[in-house]
């Protein structure tokens, strides 16, 4: 049986990635007939706090222009104004006065926006590898208040005071519009973290963590300023500035002398970035249709500040999402990073394992480099399209109305860190990487994703694992 599931893995894995290059003969035709209206008026519904501008924004027409194939036009428009995440719902229809004018109407119903709510979280990467030891002095705890859509302008107020195993103080600022032609944005923040318990190394692939009750083992303090520029609808470009200092104790020396750059118990970087997103998806917390490229590049280390690293990296992404007929979707994502690094401090080699950048079926393991390639991909089968149901016993019209959607799919993934350093104890790192499993997939209001995946992976483990959140 072993055998059979050996040799069955790689075949799964490459008939799904086969999958993404016919994929798109798959796509149906479109049938819009190419007639033209003269938009006479906008009128907007709704928005008893959201500016009508940042509404307006978000459309491909304006008034007094004439558009061609104008329902799939608003179509477009409607999954424009969803993804900017301040509406549960937007409906998008229009009259005509005659053969060649109309009149477009644009019905809104906003969401709650302001969220002063206690936090209880987890501290490892991801609920799995909690679930492992069920450890609940590994949690987090505190307060977080997140005010959306501030002064109506889709501005974004934050604040986080969390205690338990991780503390931290922060807030941050996100201004998305600065000028008349709103393309010009401007976010800026700053956060301060102090641990009892850090990972110091890798050993077997898994993370080591040191404890001390006594101390803070590290304390971060991390600030950034943005300057977001978007250029149309769907092209974003990111300039940043970042400062970060990190420092901790000697006893993680004594277990990892490379810990930081130059074996010093504290580091800190000067960091300059530009990044550019063209997203184009029908709905960005789960995608079924569209295109997402990202491309980053990033240096560090100006000579200017004790103890800095001195890094650059370039990385690029992709993401590919089709509709092949009413029941079923293929969508299909790779990305890379090629770093350049001297000095090599272990703080600064993080790759496959954190945050999205993971393979499922590895959730209990991490693969740290330099250089990386991650590949995944999914056949998604329509277990229930989108039904919105109704509660009689909430009155507010911002949560009584529930969405949910639910989906089957098919899932491979694989990956290659490339690691010059700290391979010497680990195995998964300059090897190639895949898994392949079944899933389901909930989808409920404010973005709301739950997965449950049983997958099996290279070293012909499986299980079955529980993540929040699209798996891209």
């Amino acid at each position: 049986m072993s055998d059979l599931k050996s040799k069955l893995s790689p075949i799964i894995f490459k008939l799904l990635f086969s999958i993404f290059i016919l994929s798109p003969f798959f796509t149906l035709a479109n049938t819009d007939e190419t007639t033209s209206v003269f938009i006479k008026d906008i009128l907007i519904i709704g928005n008893k706090k959201t500016k009508s501008s940042i509404i307006l924004r978000e459309l491909t027409f304006s008034r007094n222009e004439t558009v061609n194939n104008l329902d799939s036009v608003l179509v477009k428009c409607k999954e424009n104004l969803m993804n900017i995440g301040l509406f549960n719902f937007v409906d998008i229809n229009y009259i005509k006065e005659d053969s060649t004018n109309a009149i477009v109407y644009i019905n809104v119903s906003e969401r709650w926006y302001l969220w002063p709510m206690p936090v209880f979280e987890l501290a490892d990467r991801n609920f799995n590898e909690w679930a492992q030891n069920k450890d609940l002095s590994r949690t987090n705890y505190g307060l977080y208040v997140r005010q959306d859509n501030f002064r109506g302008r889709d501005e974004i107020v934050q604040f986080q005071f969390v205690y338990g195993y991780s503390h931290r103080l922060g807030i941050s600022y996100t201004i998305p519009y600065l000028n008349r032609k709103q393309n010009l944005g401007l976010s800026a923040g700053f956060l301060i973290s102090q641990n009892h318990e850090i990972t110091y190394d890798v050993v077997g692939d898994k993370l080591q963590f040191y404890k001390n009750e006594d101390l803070y083992v590290r304390k971060d303090f991390s600030s950034y300023i943005r300057i977001n520029k978007r250029k149309g609808i769907y092209n974003y470009f990111i300039t940043g500035l970042d400062y970060r200092r990190n420092s901790t104790i000697d006893s993680v020396l004594i277990l990892n002398p490379s810990y930081f750059v130059n074996q010093s118990t504290y580091q800190q970087a000067l960091t300059l970035s530009w990044g550019y997103r063209f997203d184009k998806r029908d709905y960005q917390a789960y995608a079924l249709k569209g295109t997402y490229f990202e491309f980053d590049v990033f240096r560090s280390g100006f000579a200017a500040l004790n103890n800095e690293p001195e890094i650059m990296a370039i990385s690029t992404g992709i993401r590919k999402y089709y509709k092949l007929n009413d029941k079923f979707h293929f969508s299909a994502m790779a990305k890379g990073r090629l770093t350049q690094i001297s000095k090599a401090p272990f703080f600064n080699q993080r790759a496959i394992g954190y945050g999205q950048d993971y393979i499922r079926g590895y959730d209990y393991y991490v693969m740290n480099g330099q250089n990386y390639l991650l590949m995944k991909s999914q056949l998604k089968f329509t277990l229930m399209k989108k039904r919105v149901y109704r509660t009689s016993f909430i009155n507010s019209e911002k949560f009584n109305q529930i969405p949910v959607a639910m989906y089957l799919n098919l899932f491979a993934d694989g990956g290659y860190v490339q690691d010059k350093y700290y391979n010497r104890f680990n195995n998964l790192s300059n090897k190639f990487q895949y898994s392949y499993g079944i899933g389901y997939d909930y989808v409920t209001y404010y973005d709301l994703v739950f997965r449950f995946e049983y997958a099996f992976n290279r070293m012909k483990e499986s299980g079955f694992f529980f993540r929040i959140g699209a798996a891209f």
